[in-house]
């Protein structure tokens, strides 16, 4: 996909989280498919967080920082984020870390398609935007979209390919 000459920062994010949806759809077609059903439900080390728990948060922030950053463009300067004890976030896992992985294949088309009608709404110069997070402090938007979206989805990708690679090497 070409990136817009308009908003090319903007479609940069875009393409990045596009992305890391889409090889977590390669993982969610292949190998997590091909696993007994009750491996995703299975701690890959002490403290870590299941497959599904882990699909279950993709899920969930995904639309919770959209509307976050439609909040944030429409009123500058307000507080922005969450920390990890936030409830929604924590009945995210509760409410949907057991799901299967076909009701995950159901949410998930929805969860993207929110967060990209966000982002694909910005423009360039709306990434200059200043928020203020209770842990990080004042920051611009295109920090928070780097933080909190784009590595945030890379990330727990690569966290259920280290799950895949736990399981494998037992």
């Amino acid at each position: 996909m070409a990136l817009s000459t308009n908003n090319p920062a903007v479609e940069a994010i875009r393409q990045n989280v596009r992305s890391s949806y889409e090889e977590l759809h390669r993982l969610l077609d292949g190998p997590l498919a091909a696993l007994d059903p009750a491996i995703l439900y299975r701690s890959p080390a002490p403290d870590e967080w299941t497959i599904m728990q882990n699909i279950a948060h993709i899920i969930e922030f995904m639309p919770f920082w959209a509307d976050e950053v439609a909040k944030l463009v429409a009123t500058p300067g307000i507080n922005f984020g969450r920390t990890h004890q936030h409830e929604g976030r924590l009945s995210a896992l509760r409410e949907h870390g057991r799901d299967s992985l076909a009701q995950a294949r159901a949410l998930l088309p929805g969860s993207y398609a929110h967060l990209d009608r966000v982002l694909s709404s910005l423009k360039d110069s709306d990434l200059t935007v200043v928020g203020h997070h209770m842990k990080y402090g004042d920051r611009q938007l295109s920090w928070f979209l780097d933080e909190f979206v784009t590595r945030h989805l890379a990330d727990h990708v690569t966290q259920l390919k280290e799950a895949l690679q736990a399981i494998e090497a037992e």
